[in-house]
């Protein structure tokens, strides 16, 4: 049984200063980008080397879109922690659930691609090379979900 001002063992407890808080964001939003931005990086290398993913196809035609939607993905999921941490008591528990449904919801654009429109918007779209942007959005939610958990 926790007793009052006692940290709560899932998340920021009374006891934690905003300082502090924000420190553990910050440094576990540095970790998330980093890991999120070099694994899909490996994904993207790995997806290139193995498969054959047409060049025109423009989510994987350079390193470009690889980092900034990494980032992006990761800025959005922090975003999402940080307010969940403002109105919940237990933000870790809450945000696996939400971070789960947003992961399933981001391959609705991905499986798009497969269709006849968004392969007339996004040429080079295959299988293997939607599959691998599936793995990377499945890479940034586990990078930003493990770096907060190990923070909090």
């Amino acid at each position: 049984m926790r007793h009052a001002g006692e940290p709560d063992g899932e998340g920021v407890g009374p006891d934690v200063s905003h300082e502090e808080t924000r420190g553990a964001l910050v440094k576990s939003g540095a970790t998330a980008l980093v890991l999120s931005v070099v694994a899909n990086l490996l994904v993207r290398a790995g997806a290139l080397a193995l498969f054959d993913i047409p060049p025109e196809f423009p989510p994987l035609q350079g390193a470009g879109p690889v980092v900034f939607f990494s980032v992006i993905g990761a800025l959005a999921g922090l975003g999402v922690f940080a307010g969940i941490g403002g109105v919940s008591s237990r933000p870790v528990p809450v945000f696996r659930v939400v971070a789960g449904v947003v992961l399933v919801v981001s391959f609705i654009p991905d499986l798009w691609l497969l269709t006849e429109s968004g392969a007339a918007n996004f040429p080079g779209a295959t299988g293997a090379g939607v599959g691998a942007l599936m793995l990377m959005h499945v890479v940034s939610a586990a990078a930003v979900v493990w770096a907060v958990e190990r923070q909090s």
